[in-house]
């Protein structure tokens, strides 16, 4: 039985992607590699900037180092998101109706998750309950952040229901023995983004928060509150 949730942050709480995989498209043309944003949406949503880079090496037969990429594509988003960062349409609604504990699980070094959820006033909603894949060996599409999320929450895999916007995330939180949910609210997805989410393992894609909302509250995780976006 369902009784916790676990969030992904970037493109289900708020609107991250569209401008990070934006970046990388910029950026990634200086190291010999041309992908438009889309390519890099699908081939590395909820990927840790570790995992992606180590990808990118082997694909394309460079060496970019990873700390380094991260730190120029960081400095770059932290501009960025002080003047275009959105939430999610809807999101804060939702959180605000849930009847379960919830937590948040990330591909997102905890720096940049501080940074996101203050500028987007969603910090207070998960107070202790912010996890990162920088603080496991390994990130997603490896189940170690969610099964971090849930020891130190003291909750059972079992009775968590996993909310991802990337096949990686919910291959991640199936391996963690959790159920997941595909989530298409962010602007970088589009509906055809659903089959990769189901093909993947999620249980059900919700194509925005109002969606999503019927589909917990279905589930008896949510109030009956008024929904909206």
């Amino acid at each position: 039985m369902i009784g916790n949730i676990i969030f992904d942050c970037d493109g289900v709480l708020i609107d991250s992607e569209i401008l990070s995989f934006a970046v990388d498209e910029r950026m990634l043309p200086e190291y010999g590699i041309t992908l438009n944003a889309t390519e890099i949406a699908r081939s590395f949503g909820g990927v840790a900037y570790r995992e992606m880079v180590a990808e990118l090496n082997a694909r394309f037969g460079v060496n970019i180092d990873p700390v380094a990429y991260q730190e120029r594509c960081e400095a770059e988003l932290a501009r960025i998101f002080e003047t275009d960062l959105e939430v999610v349409a809807g999101m804060p609604d939702l959180l605000e109706n849930l009847s379960v504990p919830f937590a948040l699980a990330s591909g997102s070094d905890l720096a940049r998750l501080d940074l996101c959820l203050g500028l987007t006033g969603l910090d207070g909603f998960f107070q202790n309950r912010i996890f990162s894949a920088e603080q496991v060996a390994r990130g997603k599409p490896a189940p170690d952040v969610f099964l971090l999320a849930a020891e130190t929450c003291r909750w059972s895999p079992e009775s968590c229901l996993v909310i991802e916007d990337s096949p990686s995330g919910v291959i991640a939180a199936k391996a963690a023995g959790m159920r997941a949910v595909g989530f298409l609210g962010g602007a970088h997805r589009s509906e055809r983004d659903g089959d990769g989410l189901l093909d993947a393992g999620a249980e059900y894609v919700a194509g925005n928060s109002s969606d999503l909302h019927y589909y917990l509250r279905d589930l008896g995780l949510i109030g009956v509150g008024q929904i909206r976006g």
